[in-house]
């Protein structure tokens, strides 16, 4: 999909330039659901008090949002019915009449009325905004940006990105499929555009999951960036374009996210990988106020060198949620009042959100929603969106080490349910493969792995040796080799996993 969206926020009225569409109008008589409620309290109550509501507080909210008395929400909770009444009920009012009260006492009975006036109004001020947006420039966002508004979490990750989008020219997002890399950029936008005064002057998102030619992808951003001046005549020579591009983000601070652009450096045509790495040297070394944002799965190597070279571009790795915002997540899909299960399925997937969503719908469609049963048969899922990542992976980015790298540590993971120590893993791949692997190639092949989240590492508290393991997901997929591509040369056919 190719996707480009513009925020200008230094000019009088607020406006989009976005490709063409219809504009989605938001009634405030439209019927409030719980989720929505909770994601705009949620919000709320952490810029109060600097964090968010527990999976406790939660049960009590959706309890008085559905009218139970206290001994209901005990019933359906893993909470005794003392605790939920007079522990957490009496704080958890407090908070919310000092948050959203608004002079008024908040407790059960009035709860939702409030959350639903206040939801609603909160739509509502969103509309006026589009109201606001000249016509000839309103097109429709819905279905293109990623909706974040039920996010969880992350705040650690959007204070690091609002320093790094300053201090550099260019910054990724990387981590494996389903950890809210898009997510998390649209995030960053959605804060970044109510700011006061602005970090920026304008805030660009452009879709690039399929390999845009440098000319095409230049020529966008010039449109893009070029504040509604009067259109000239763009060059026909790329490096000219190049020039005109900078030229913009030097008269103007932009934020220009590019989603998904792991393909702009997998191609296998060379000669655009290489324009690619000419496009990003100009961006980094050439003087402006702007900033590239990217999200992606991979680390490009074209980025090394610059890195080395200490230019202004640095990366963040996210992982997945927190416990916390991964219980939360799990609540917002129905899972309440299994807070041992919730916790073994989160360390399963590790937080990931799509993962975690597709094992719930699991639970939901085949097990009646009962996560002890689904746990008492016990199975590791890989969904579609990561199996098609790690499919990519085998067949087109790791290299052969990295590859025996990965098998080696699920093999012996397998037999002996331990990480594998720096030392035990560089003897045991030159017995296993026969080959002389040398120590820096090694270490070379674990840094990528690692920057790429595929592998996991930790440091004995004691002795200070890393050692490294794979999470369970990964695992599943190296014994499964659903395509052919884990096995083919590389591993012993049949390995002694259990899952």
């Amino acid at each position: 999909m190719n996707f480009s969206a513009v925020l200008r926020l230094n000019s009088p009225a607020l406006s989009f330039a976005i490709p063409k569409g219809r504009r989605k109008k938001q009634s405030s008589s439209a019927t409030v659901i719980f989720e929505q409620a909770l994601a705009v309290v949620n919000d709320l109550i952490f810029a109060k008090r600097g964090k968010y509501l527990s999976e406790v507080e939660i049960v009590v909210l959706k309890g008085a949002w559905n009218d139970d008395d206290y001994k209901e929400m005990a019933k359906n909770s893993p909470y005794s019915l003392n605790y939920l009444q007079r522990r957490i009920a009496p704080p958890l009012w407090e908070i919310l009449s000092e948050t959203i009260g608004n002079g008024e006492v908040i407790g059960k009975k009035k709860l939702r009325y409030c959350l639903e006036q206040l939801t609603k109004k909160y739509h509502t001020q969103s509309t006026s905004i589009l109201e606001q947006i000249p016509n000839y420039l309103v097109r429709d966002l819905e279905g293109q940006l990623p909706d974040v508004s039920s996010f969880y979490g992350r705040i650690q990750e959007l204070t690091n990105l609002k320093e790094l989008i300053i201090k550099n020219r260019c910054v990724s997002i990387l981590g494996v499929a389903g950890t809210g890399k898009s997510a998390l950029a649209a995030k960053l936008i959605e804060e970044l555009s109510v700011e006061s005064p602005p970090r920026f002057d304008c805030l660009v998102w452009k879709s690039v999951s399929h390999a845009l030619s440098i000319q095409d992808l230049v020529a966008d951003l010039i449109e893009l960036t070029d504040d509604l001046k009067p259109e000239s005549k763009s060059p026909e020579h790329t490096q000219a374009m190049i020039t005109v591009l900078i030229n913009q983000l030097q008269s103007q601070r932009c934020l220009v996210v590019l989603d998904e652009c792991e393909d702009l450096f997998q191609t296998d045509n060379l000669e655009q990988r290489l324009e690619y790495k000419v496009f990003f040297r100009r961006l980094l070394e050439e003087q402006h106020q702007s900033c590239f944002l990217l999200t992606s799965r991979v680390w490009p190597n074209e980025f090394d060198v610059f890195i080395e070279a200490d230019r202004p571009i640095q990366y963040l790795r996210i992982e997945g949620l927190d416990p916390e915002a991964a219980m939360q997540f799990l609540s917002a899909q129905g899972l309440v009042g299994q807070e041992k299960c919730c916790k073994e399925l989160i360390e399963t997937y590790r937080g990931n959100p799509v993962e975690m969503k597709a094992v719930v719908n699991r639970i939901h469609h085949f097990f009646a929603s009962n996560t002890q049963s689904f746990f008492d048969n016990k199975t590791t899922f890989i969904s579609s969106r990561f199996q098609e990542m790690l499919n990519e992976m085998f067949g087109q980015v790791l290299s052969e080490l990295q590859q025996q790298v990965m098998i080696y540590i699920a093999e012996e993971e397998a037999l002996n349910t331990v990480s594998i120590g720096f030392n035990e893993l560089i003897k045991g791949l030159r017995q296993k493969y026969k080959s002389s692997v040398s120590t820096s190639e090694l270490i070379t092949a674990l840094e990528v792995l690692e920057k790429q989240s595929l592998i996991e590492s930790s440091k004995n508290t004691v002795t200070k040796e890393i050692s490294f393991t794979l999470q369970p997901v990964i695992k599943k997929y190296i014994k499964k080799d659903p395509l052919g591509l884990v096995h083919a040369s590389n591993a012993s056919p049949n390995l002694a996993f259990a899952f």
